[in-house]
């Protein structure tokens, strides 16, 4: 059985790589003029039509930050609002066709580190790990 100190050294490494993976997703981001938080938030919304409560609850950040965010990349016409059936207040978010390139021309960047990466990772290495983190993920959910 695990102790605390090897829960220390758990998070310890999530953090360190997550602070990783922000740090080469800015660069990508960064080469179309973007940030991460911009990605992240566009990505999310090319999944499908979603509100600023929805995009924030998916990427764990406060309904403001998305607000300023997307306040943002409406203004420079990357999403727009639409109208939403289920809530008359809240609009649904989408990419306009200048956002769909935007977001295209990062995930085409973040294609070549992907490749590299998993020069380094096995598939069921890859899976191994995706399951971890979520079983993980899970778990810490359900104690807050």
């Amino acid at each position: 059985m695990a102790d605390a100190v090897s829960a220390e050294k758990l998070f310890s490494e999530l953090y360190e790589a997550a602070g990783a993976g922000r740090r080469l997703g800015e660069g990508i981001a960064a080469r179309a003029g973007q940030t991460q938080a911009r990605w992240q938030t566009l990505w999310t919304i090319g999944a499908g039509p979603m509100t600023v409560p929805q995009i924030a609850r998916r990427l764990g950040v406060s309904r403001q930050h998305i607000l300023r965010l997307t306040n943002s990349l409406a203004d420079e016409g990357l999403i727009e609002q639409v109208v939403n059936p289920d809530h008359k207040t809240s609009p649904l978010l989408k990419l306009t066709p200048a956002g769909r390139d935007v977001l295209d021309l990062i995930n085409h960047g973040a294609k070549d580190s992907n490749e590299l990466l998993l020069q380094q990772l096995s598939g069921s290495d890859v899976d191994q790990l995706r399951t971890l983190l979520q079983r993980f993920t899970q778990i810490v959910k359900s104690m807050s």
